[in-house]
């Protein structure tokens, strides 16, 4: 009885300290703004639940008016920031992401106009000008890059019916709920002026640790990387394709040829600086889209979208220019400033997700960024889970170029995401690209010659820019023969089937399971031809017969038949992504040896009709892809 009434007593005394811990909105947020004014917070932003540090700049401050006050202001532009280029100086218009949607059908938009600037700190003391309705330092980001704090931060919320308490603290706080996402709707854009509690960094900071949202970013505005590394001598030929100085350190293109030249059914996005569409070497599906403004056609920022695009699907055999490895698959040009500007990491987010919405199988993504923000980490979960109906976009990410043995967001965001690295002609690590525990694959990317704008071609170019696009083209080669691939399978097979190449050791390590693996080559030089013969067998039965497994072996296929097998010597043989799996008589493994049995979320096991001789005791494991389902015998 004493301990019932302990059990009791314990159970009602946590309730006490649970309810006690729990503080309603108004609790959490008593005192703001007042108490917590701007600054204290402290100069970092949270993302997936990490502090990442800044340090502030002295010299330049964002600020943000009315664009009919600009004349007011224009004595501040006259001459440049220090630091800062006469571009920089010069105001532009506040564009916001097209996708913003009003948080209720009783709302509309903002329909203000307004303008940004990057002026001095100087300046913007001397000035003390009621037109600035919004001012915010600059940074300096952990990897010494700089970053811009516009007036915009971004809120995830957990769920709908935290809508009403995200109102709460925004009118709290003085600050805007712009809108919502329009493609992932628990994502809310919220706006600061200089009357708000805070900055957008500390805004974002004091909604994130009440504990009552799922993320919140401060709109930190970074120039992209662009993974590309321009050299002056011209290179005649296409190496990548064929390489006639060192046998076999090439995409295997011309064997791949022969099975494959894709599918205008394979739509390729190229989220970038935007493709000259009408380049008479390039195949260019009709739906476009630039991100910047969310309108068609897209833009051209730059040539780097362009240079990309070649790898994929420049027209081959066509007596003009380049070959390519998909030439019959189409792209979708998707264009980006890639510039530090308000509100521009949403519209990252927004080119993959129109991507992803629109047809896209593979997503080439050829760029990088300073900043983390979990707005594009969504984007590309929703590519890599949503897109093709379900089946997934295959998403591929530069690994960069910053001479690091750490590969570089986004391309370390997700593992399901193909982060590629470059080689040189001679099969070793470019030494400008980036490395680590999350590389994939590596393709050419070292003096290689592409399309660029004005119908023209490149000189030789390098970059892990375009080894990216190549891999790209592989995984729309690899689908083009074979549709019903999940990303993920595409993915595997484009790892399992990479050539070892270069002077490099490569072992099974923990976490990368498609084959042996180095640390700045990861699987290896992406095989075109491999991957499209593997390709063609999946789905299709794969015989296991007559076999006797001494070392670990893993078996992949929708369909596995085995018979007449044994496992031994502490041997541990895998039949794995399967459908369906049929063992049939004899069937042994003996002691210390083991089966083991990946299967996918829907599954089919069947014993025929006795599968097993055990010697004494066989170790058997069942794992599913998915969630636990009943094994149907």
């Amino acid at each position: 009885m004493k301990r019932i009434l302990n059990i009791i007593g314990i159970f009602f005394l946590s309730i006490i300290v649970f309810t006690s811990c729990q503080k309603s909105p108004e609790e959490l947020n008593e005192g703001s703004p007042q108490t917590r004014a701007a600054g204290v917070t402290g100069t970092y932003y949270w993302y997936n639940g990490e502090k990442i540090y800044l340090t502030p700049k002295n010299d330049k401050q964002f600020i943000l008016f009315k664009t009919s006050d600009a004349n007011s202001l224009s004595s501040l532009f006259t001459a440049s920031a220090p630091g800062t280029s006469k571009a920089e100086t010069s105001m532009q218009k506040v564009v916001l992401s097209s996708h913003l949607e009003p948080i209720d059908e009783n709302n509309s938009l903002p329909a203000e106009d307004y303008s940004w600037a990057t002026i001095s700190t100087n300046d913007l003391n001397a000035a003390k000008s009621s037109a600035i309705i919004y001012s915010a330092p600059y940074f300096t980001l952990p990897d010494g890059k700089e970053a811009g704090l516009s007036h915009l931060f971004y809120v995830k919320v957990k769920s709908i019916k935290d809508l009403r308490t995200l109102q709460q603290f925004a009118e709290e706080n003085k600050v805007t709920i712009l809108g919502r996402n329009g493609y992932m709707r628990d994502w809310y854009t919220l706006s600061c002026t200089n009357e708000s509690a805070g900055n957008a960094l500390d805004m974002a900071n004091i909604f994130y640790e009440t504990g009552l949202f799922e993320a919140c970013q401060p709109d930190l505005m970074c120039d992209d990387d662009l993974y590309a590394v321009v050299n002056d001598p011209l290179y005649s030929s296409q190496w990548h394709l064929k390489n006639t100085a060192t046998a076999g350190v090439d995409i295997n293109f011309e064997n791949a040829r022969a099975e494959s030249l894709g599918s205008e059914n394979i739509i390729v996005a190229v989220v970038d600086h935007g493709i000259q569409l009408d380049h008479p070497d390039l195949n260019v599906h009709t739906i476009s889209y630039d991100s910047e403004t969310g309108t068609r056609p897209s833009k051209v920022y730059g040539t780097h979208g362009t240079n990309c695009s070649g790898f994929i699907s420049a027209k081959t055999n066509n007596g003009i220019g380049i070959a390519s490895i998909a030439p019959n698959c189409k792209l979708m040009s998707i264009s980006n400033t890639l510039m530090g500007n308000p509100d521009s990491r949403q519209k990252r987010a927004d080119a993959i997700n129109f991507a992803c919405n629109n047809g896209a199988a593979v997503i080439s993504n050829s760029w990088g960024s300073s900043v983390k923000y979990q707005v594009i980490d969504d984007a590309i979960s929703n590519a890599l889970r949503n897109g093709r109906s379900g089946k997934g976009c295959v998403v591929v990410f530069a690994s960069g170029n910053d001479y690091q043995s750490t590969v570089g967001y986004p391309a370390n965001c997700n593992p399901e995401v193909i982060a590629v690295g470059a080689i040189s002609s001679s099969g070793m690590r470019a030494s400008f690209s980036n490395y680590g525990s999350a590389l994939d694959v590596v393709a050419p990317g070292e003096d290689v010659i592409t399309t660029t704008t004005n119908s023209g071609y490149s000189s030789a170019i390098s970059g892990t820019s375009f080894a990216c696009p190549l891999v790209a083209g592989v995984a729309a080669l690899v689908l083009s023969v074979n549709p019903d691939l999940t990303q993920k399978q595409v993915a595997d097979i484009i790892e399992s089937t990479a050539k070892k190449c270069g002077n490099y050791s490569y072992t099974t390590q923990s976490g990368h399971t498609n084959g042996t693996w180095n640390n700045q080559m990861g699987y290896g030089l992406v095989d075109a031809y491999a991957a499209v013969i593997k390709a063609k067998n999946t789905g299709s039965t794969v015989y296991f017969n007559d076999k006797t497994v001494t070392t670990d072996t893993v078996i992949s296929g929708d369909e596995i038949s085995a018979t007449n097998v044994t496992v031994k010597n502490n041997a541990k043989l895998t039949f794995t992504n399967a459908k369906s799996i049929i063992i049939t008589q004899p069937f042994t493994v003996e002691l210390t040896s083991s089966l083991e049995l990946s299967l996918q979320e829907r599954f089919k096991v069947g014993f025929l009709p006795a599968f097993f001789r055990l010697m004494p005791v066989v170790p058997l494991c069942f794992r599913s892809a998915g969630p636990p389902k009943p094994i149907a015998r």
